[in-house]
């Protein structure tokens, strides 16, 4: 019945979700200051659909079970990575990102039209994992770690083509590294 496939479905993402989170170990969860997780259906910011919300003050992460099946696992780790940055900024300045994109490249962040930024990984990645990337440095920064921990396969192959994203994995990696040595 409908009460049996949904009660799957919530087993199912609960266990992703804690796959995901596993990653992380405790300590690291607790330095970050991450203490909660909520689940919710529907989740929107402004009337615009979001795959999940990093609340700071709350230390709480939330995210949409409804939310593309496709890209849930990747969100987990881009949301994480939000409340990493606010956080540990010190480890992750944006002037020193901003210097890895080809000189004329600018952020658009315009959020005139969200439904522009997709998702999915580029084929052309020229610096980029996917367009919500180009969106602003904390967005790119997000989408490099989101990618980092739930597509490892796929990242070690695309560094090696494209010398910008190997720069920002890089990046990314010695400031998780930074993080772990000041725990």
């Amino acid at each position: 019945s409908c009460d049996k496939l949904e009660k799957k479905n919530l087993d199912n993402k609960f266990s992703l979700i804690k796959k995901n989170l596993d990653l992380y170990d405790n300590k690291f969860l607790k330095k970050i200051n991450l203490r909660f997780v909520v689940l919710c259906q529907n989740l929107s910011i402004s009337k615009i659909n979001t795959a999940g919300i990093p609340d700071l003050k709350k230390r709480t992460l939330i995210l949409d079970l409804e939310f593309n099946e496709k890209y849930f696992e990747r969100v987990i780790h881009h949301e994480v990575f939000h409340i990493i940055e606010n956080n540990y900024k010190k480890f992750f300045p944006d002037a020193v990102w901003a210097k890895f994109n080809k000189p004329n490249f600018y952020y658009s962040g315009s959020s005139a039209n969200p439904e522009a930024y997709s998702l999915e990984k580029l084929s052309n990645t020229n610096g980029f994992f996917s367009e919500y990337a180009k969106y602003s440095i904390s967005e790119d920064m997000a989408e490099t770690f989101s990618f980092i921990n739930s597509r490892r396969k796929y990242v070690s192959e695309v560094i090696n083509l494209d010398k910008i994203l190997n720069k920002k994995v890089i990046f990314i990696k010695e400031g998780m590294s930074n993080i772990e040595k000041s725990l």
